[in-house]
């Protein structure tokens, strides 16, 4: 029977190392997804300096520069996916055309990037500065010849090779060298001593709002050797109101549609349900929420309380709603309060007779 639990227990925590690594995975898949959109708004995407310039030109790359330093802290699977989705996300919204190669030589950058993957102290080694040199300069070579050959394939009729060559691949490979090669590194090094330089543990009232007794209310990202802890529910509603707002600008940008009012009111009557029967539920101690269903609940009411710039015209029935969710919360906190004085009068009552003996 031991064993047999033994075995159940190995089990279910390889299970839940499973959940948390595809979770976190596809976490960070989604932020940069964002983060790659976002910044392409301000400076272009890494595809425009190309499509909409198709003449020999050195510039900085502010979006390439920033994509392959985070392709190298996350790897080359999560490199090739935000590479290829985010590139595909960014032209569907701006562009006339999808340019499908771009998407596939974008992808190659993030998946060349990550091979040679951040760990800890790696860039406290000066030979480790240098590998990290040539590597970069190897991707910037590999992807300057995808950039031709994807030229070729893609746009046979467009100009002779001397051309292509000159405009896209040696256009691309000087925009590397100074957007990449010098900058990923001392971006690197700079990550390496500020998160690496030695193991901590950041556990602040202000980020997790429990004390640390009441850590399994909270979660952790780790950066280098230094973990920093965040409140489960409330890091997942400022979560689920970022990825909701980058989704509705997606969806207007790429299909030119607006929420109605009349679905922002409705999502924001009913998304903040479970939230409540979840909270609730603990707060009257009738059971004990999980990381899972605090994420989860945290995410929906995030997503409406963004919902509710939508409202307008009906602002005063969103004020006479949020009226009603603070007093349901305050009635449950009052309730909660009193269940917990009453048991623990209970429990003192039950150990006084031996305290007076």
């Amino acid at each position: 029977m031991a064993q047999q639990a033994d075995l159940n227990k190995n089990f279910q925590d390889v299970k839940d190392n499973f959940l948390r690594t595809a979770f976190l995975n596809a976490f960070i898949c989604v932020f940069m997804i964002m983060i790659y959109v976002s910044i392409s708004l301000s400076f272009g995407s890494i595809s425009t300096f190309f499509l909409e310039n198709p003449e020999f030109l050195i510039q900085f790359g502010v979006t390439l520069l920033l994509f392959t330093f985070f392709s190298v802290l996350s790897g080359p699977v999560n490199g090739l996916i935000v590479g290829f989705v985010g590139e595909y996300l960014f032209q569907l919204s701006f562009y006339n055309v999808i340019n499908i190669e771009w998407c596939f030589i974008v992808g190659t950058i993030g998946f060349l990037a990550g091979i040679y993957k951040y760990k800890p102290l790696k860039f406290q080694d000066r030979k480790n500065i240098f590998y990290s040199i040539v590597a970069l300069t190897i991707l910037s070579i590999i992807t300057m010849g995808a950039i031709i050959i994807f030229q070729i394939i893609f746009h046979p009729n467009q100009s002779n090779f001397e051309v292509i060559f000159l405009n896209y691949g040696l256009k691309f490979f000087f925009q590397a060298l100074i957007s990449i090669i010098f900058c990923v590194p001392l971006l690197l090094i700079a990550y390496d001593k500020i998160f690496a330089s030695k193991e901590r543990i950041i556990y602040h009232e202000l980020l997790t709002h429990h004390l640390a007794s009441d850590s399994d209310h909270t979660f952790y990202l780790k950066f280098g050797r230094t973990k920093i802890y965040f409140c489960s529910r409330c890091s997942s509603v400022v979560i689920g109101g970022l990825i909701a707002s980058f989704s509705t600008t997606l969806i207007e940008k790429i299909h030119a549609v607006r929420i109605s009012p009349e679905f922002a009111v409705l999502s924001c009557i009913i998304l903040p349900i479970p939230g409540l029967i979840d909270w609730g539920a603990q707060r009257l101690l009738f059971r004990k929420a999980t990381t899972k269903s605090r994420f989860l609940t945290g995410f929906i009411i995030g997503t409406a309380l963004h919902l509710m710039s939508f409202t307008r015209q009906y602002s005063l029935f969103i004020l006479f709603l949020l009226i009603i969710d603070f007093s349901i919360l305050g009635i449950l906190m009052y309730f909660g309060h009193k269940k917990e004085r009453k048991l623990l009068k209970s429990e003192l009552d039950q150990i006084s007779p031996e305290n007076n003996i």
